[in-house]
């Protein structure tokens, strides 16, 4: 478990950021585990390719101790993992057998790491896909409500403490994430049943927050379109005018995100 970064002298804010991507400047580097701190890297994939990525990983893993440092290599063959595992599920795209990807996803593990690294990395994951398929064959075997839940908290307490909490809480984010198909009042009351009524008004306030965000964004890259298009213009008053509007939308926190989402929109 890493426990954090190294300091031998007074922070340096610009050097902790060095090995991070623009769009990840105001977030903390997830350390839960290995394959989270993979996956923070990962996340900026979408802006840069699997050199620079590495680049930035092997950076960040020069801060630690010796002892708490990741192995390279394995960030290498987790990368190739998940761009097979991304063919393999547009494969599966149309017409799931979910039992079917779970073994094609089993059997790509393999091929990809040795049985320890497949215990370390998706130990948790598969057993929590398992359980997935297991409760979907109950739902559709038991005849009655009654019946499914008592089968299926039989199969809940077989399991260590942790694992029945981690696949409770990844029931409830599911639960959650399907209340997004619902209007806003159906959503809150689906939300309030599931977690209280100021959980409820937390995920409400986020929501909002996030819409204004988009929104905000979307009328920004219009405009800037339309800066940048602006004949009249020089590029001098063009960057004038869009570092103006920047201003006037967003707080200097969200520059560096917004100029990754402009890189994006250029594509």
């Amino acid at each position: 478990m890493i426990t954090g970064l190294v300091i031998f002298s007074t922070p340096d804010k610009n050097n902790y950021n060095s090995f991070k991507a623009d769009a990840q400047l105001n977030t903390q580097i997830d350390k839960t585990s290995d394959r989270d701190t993979f996956e923070y890297f990962l996340s900026d994939l979408v802006d840069n390719d699997t050199d620079t990525i590495m680049h930035r990983f092997e950076r960040y893993n020069q801060q630690l101790e010796s002892s708490e440092r990741l192995e390279t290599a394995l960030l290498g063959k987790y990368m190739r993992y998940k761009a097979a595992l991304a063919t393999l599920k547009r494969d599966n795209n149309l017409n799931v057998d979910f039992q079917d990807l779970h073994q094609q996803m089993l059997l790509l593990q393999r091929a990809f790491f040795t049985v320890d690294e497949q215990y370390h990395l998706f130990s948790e994951e598969n057993l929590l896909r398992e359980l997935a398929l297991l409760k979907k064959g109950i739902k559709e075997s038991a005849q009655s409500s009654e019946e499914f839940q008592q089968r299926w908290e039989f199969e809940l307490n077989k399991l260590p403490p942790v694992l029945r909490n981690s696949f409770r809480n990844a029931s409830l984010l599911a639960a959650l994430n399907e209340t997004n198909i619902l209007d806003t009042q159906s959503q809150f009351i689906a939300r309030e049943a599931l977690v209280g009524s100021e959980a409820a008004e937390r995920l409400r306030i986020l929501d909002q927050q996030r819409t204004d965000f988009d929104r905000h964004v979307h009328s920004y890259l219009i405009t800037r379109d339309v800066i940048l298009n602006n004949a009249s213009f020089d590029d001098i008053e063009k960057e004038q005018a869009i570092t103006d509007l920047r201003k006037s939308l967003f707080d200097n926190s969200l520059w560096r995100r917004i100029e990754a989402l402009e890189r994006i929109h250029d594509r």
